[in-house]
């Protein structure tokens, strides 16, 4: 029986790769995994400082001023109250707070680990059973959506939040990318160690630029913008080994960010939103 579609919910699915549990969709061109709760991937303070390391040692500050700025211009002259879902550590709050001083706007963070930082607003806990008696005019979302189970109830919830005219930005890996591609590709010679990798059962979800705007407007949002751009290359997750081998494999990542630049097929992507 084929699984249903989390964004499409079309039936016009197959399995794709069994040893990774992928499924993809014909309609909207998703590609999701299918596991049992108990494999999915936990959240704790491990998450940050031992699991995924070096990326939360490297945040990207020119992405996070580009969506900050790129929202703003899109809301227009209101007053900004900021709430980034997911926040971690809280890392791109603690920046616009940095950057823009006493210019910066009202910043608040969500997660399910605990944060404190003078000026910012913590709030631990599910997003998803939160109360806000005062919309946010601003949702941001860096890098989440691809573990959430049910990403229709997730930005439903960021909607919900929100006036009419209010802003929310979503930013995820793109499926359609590059390396993603490449990877597919070394796959089906029988090279299976990136296509592994980039599938690995911590992300549930692996978008295209066109499953992702299908899902935010099947939830009743304009997609104003999408962009697909790439990382910093040292954030990148090297795999363990000698010291030649990380290296290869960063100059490896290195050539195809430069080529995937010119083509417009970037490993993330970010989608700029706007409630009608």
């Amino acid at each position: 029986m084929n699984k249903k579609c989390p964004i499409c919910y079309g039936e016009d699915t197959y399995l794709k790769n069994q040893r990774m549990s992928l499924h993809q969709c014909n309609t909207c061109d998703h590609t999701f995994t299918v596991i049992d709760r108990v494999e999915e991937e936990t959240y704790e303070e491990d998450y940050y400082l031992k699991a995924h390391k070096n990326w939360f040692a490297n945040p990207d500050f020119k992405l996070f001023e580009n969506v900050y700025n790129t929202a703003k211009c899109i809301l227009g002259k209101e007053k900004i109250r900021l709430a980034d879902v997911g926040c971690g550590q809280g890392a791109f709050l603690k920046h616009l707070q940095s950057k823009f001083k006493a210019d910066a706007p009202e910043l608040n963070g969500i997660d399910i680990i605990k944060n404190e930082h003078p000026g910012i607003k913590f709030e631990s806990g599910d997003f998803l059973e939160m109360k806000f008696d005062v919309g946010y005019n601003i949702i941001t979302s860096f890098m989440v959506i691809e573990h959430v189970i049910d990403p229709h109830l997730f930005i439903n919830k960021m909607v919900e939040s929100i006036p009419n005219n209010g802003v929310i930005v979503v930013n995820t890996i793109n499926n359609g990318s590059l390396i993603y591609r490449v990877a597919r590709f070394l796959n089906n010679l029988g090279f299976p160690t990136s296509h592994d990798r980039l599938y690995n059962h911590h992300h549930l979800q692996h978008y295209t630029n066109k499953s992702l705007k299908t899902l935010l407007e099947m939830e009743g949002v304009e997609v104003v913008k999408i962009e697909n751009h790439n990382y910093q290359l040292k954030a990148v997750d090297v795999p363990n080994g000698s010291a030649f081998m990380m290296s290869f494999y960063k100059l490896m990542v290195a050539g195809m960010f430069a080529v995937s630049s010119v083509l417009n097929l970037g490993h993330h992507q970010t989608l700029y939103c706007k409630k009608k």
